[in-house]
Formats: structure tokens, sequence, C-alpha cells
């Protein structure tokens, strides 16, 4: 699905919502800049987030950074916290990473300030993201905290192009017009369902919905596959994992996520799992061809098959090598090659 949307701030002065509201499906408000000073509060952001209430206009909120540390990062955060607890965003909140004095902080410091902010936001449970320019998410925003995260991209331009999938949100324009908005304003696009994300899960003030003991239908030692995890065994925020599948080693059981991956991957519930991997063994093979190993037990050889095999078994970049497939022959002889 693709929504239509805007983003504003006090300097678009007075807004017309009702007007506003034939035309968009949703708004981003700013609520304010830099740390937990009353001072930098956006002086409209009451106004706009009450008549988006009002009205019944689905908002989320953003927050322009100027942290050039993990305290800052921290103060940023509660600085959010304080303006929007009495409201039920149906968007998620940003923080929007723009400014040059951040930009001159290593990668690796704005990483450190954004997993502070996304920290206390989650803690408080409310949904995190990140906004930025195409130049700074393909340079600066790179490390892997960031896949975990809703992104929202600014790109003017008729296409967003390469990387599209990696953006949940689009920034297409700076310069657009809307009825009940007095000059210019951003415009957006949304390709994913937050309001019914975000609601089921009772986040962003919503009211929670009382946690389902999922039933266990695996055991400890299971290798599963699943497409999200989550941070507890009780948390209702998804996160996208830097790896798909995992051996679950600990059930929590009536809990809403009762499988814990590995040593801490993450947990999982039902839902989550997509999929058990299964073993290939063949442990009365005495030749050194991983090739004709799978043969003889009727596994498809062909190279496509191998290399699946492979990135299943943690070898990434599998060319077929002669070291690769010996290490992939040990694993089938052990019983332990996952298929």
């Amino acid at each position: 699905m693709v929504t239509d949307g805007i983003d504003v701030s006090q300097y678009q002065g007075v807004i017309n919502w009702e007007l506003v509201k034939r035309h968009v499906d949703f708004a981003i408000i700013r609520c304010g800049y830099g740390q937990d000073i009353a001072s930098q509060d956006d002086r409209m952001f009451q106004r706009n987030a009450d008549e988006c209430t009002r009205l019944g206009i689905p908002f989320g909120v953003y927050l322009y950074s100027y942290a050039q540390n993990e305290s800052e990062a921290l103060s940023e955060a509660r600085h959010v916290i304080r303006l929007i607890q009495n409201y039920k965003m149906a968007y998620p909140i940003y923080l929007d990473l723009e400014d040059p004095r951040v930009g001159r902080l290593s990668n690796e410091q704005i990483e450190r300030n954004c997993k502070v902010f996304a920290d206390e936001l989650q803690r408080h449970n409310y949904l995190p993201g990140f906004y930025a320019s195409y130049y700074w998410w393909t340079t600066k925003l790179t490390g892997p905290l960031f896949s975990r995260y809703t992104r929202w991209v600014a790109r003017y331009a008729d296409e967003l192009g390469e990387n599209a999938d990696m953006f949940d949100m689009w920034q297409y324009s700076d310069n657009g017009f809307v009825e009940g908005i007095e000059g210019p304003v951003d415009l957006d696009y949304s390709y994913r369902d937050f309001p019914t994300e975000i609601k089921a899960a009772g986040l962003n003030n919503f009211d929670q919905e009382q946690p389902t003991p999922s039933p266990t239908h695996y055991q400890i030692g299971d290798h599963v596959t699943f497409d999200h995890v989550f941070i507890s065994s009780d948390s209702s925020i998804p996160l996208i994992p830097y790896m798909n599948h995992g051996t679950i080693t600990r059930i929590v059981e009536n809990a809403r996520n009762p499988y814990l991956i590995g040593n801490g991957l993450g947990w999982v519930n039902n839902e989550s799992i997509t999929g058990t991997m299964s073993y290939l063994s063949n442990p009365t093979y005495r030749g050194d061809s991983f090739v004709d190993a799978l043969a003889q037990i009727g596994v498809d050889t062909s190279f496509e098959s191998r290399n699946r095999i492979a990135r299943n078994n943690g070898i990434e970049n599998y060319t077929g090598s002669a070291r690769q497939n010996l290490e992939l022959l040990r694993l089938l002889k052990e019983g332990r090659l996952r298929q």
C-alpha cells in the first residue's frame, strides 16, 4: 500500500487542518529540536498534534537532532517523550539526522547516539525510526543498527531509484502545495501500514492489547527460520534480525514470544517463525566429493542448491572451492548440514 502524507513544523505557520485532511492520509509533525529544553519545543507542535487528534488524521512526530554524544542523544529522546506522552500516534517517532554538526561526527558515533535514542523510545513503548537524506543513508548511516528500524529518506526526484526497498517512507518533495497550508510543504509517501502495526502492538500510547500466550509448538534444539525477532519474551516491537535462522536455546511457557534464539539473537513466537531447517546426513560416505555425497542421498547437486546450503551453514560468497566443499562435506558426514 502507498499513502500520501506531509511533514510540517512551526515554519508552516497556522495550518487549517480541516482543509488539509481532504488531501492527505497522514502527517509527521516536528515536536522540537535538540535536547530536552522547553525553549527548543516546536511552538506549533501542540496545536498541530491537537488538531490531528481532533480530526482523526493519523500522525507521527520527528525531532531535529544536534546530539554530539550519547548523553545529548538521551536528552533528545526524553525531549520527545515529554511532548508526546498524551498523544496516540499511528506513525513512528523519527530522529531527523541532517545537521552539519552531526554530519562531522564519525559514523560510529552517530550510530551510538542513535542506539541511545532508539533504546529510550523503545523502553517507553514507542516505535522509533530515523530520517536522513539519501546521501546520508548511503554514506553515514550504514551500520547494522539502522537495518533494525524504520527508515525515512529524503530524495527529491521522480523515482527513489536504487535501494528503494530499504525505506518505509520517502520525502519526495520539499516544495509541495496543499490546501490549508500557506506556502510550500514537504510531501511524503509511506509504503508500510504503520497504523495497523502500531495499534495492534499497542505502541505509541495506544491501548496495549492483552498478550495472548503463544502455545509452544517447537522444542529446544529446533533450528528455525523467522522473519523478525523481539528484544524480550514479552516485547511487542518487532525488529529485523541480522540472521534469519537460528537454534532455540530456551523456552518461556505462556510468554508472548516464548523462544530464545541462540545466545541472544532475539526472541520469536509461532507467528514470526516461518519454518524449521532439517539436517542432511551421510555418515557412511567415504569419498572426498561433496557433490557425490549429496547425489548419493538424492539431494539436488546444482550450484544453486549448493549455494543455498552453504548460506544456511554460514558460508557466504560460495564459489564451490575445495575448502568450502570440504567443510560442507564434514558437516554432512556428521549429520549437521542444514538443508
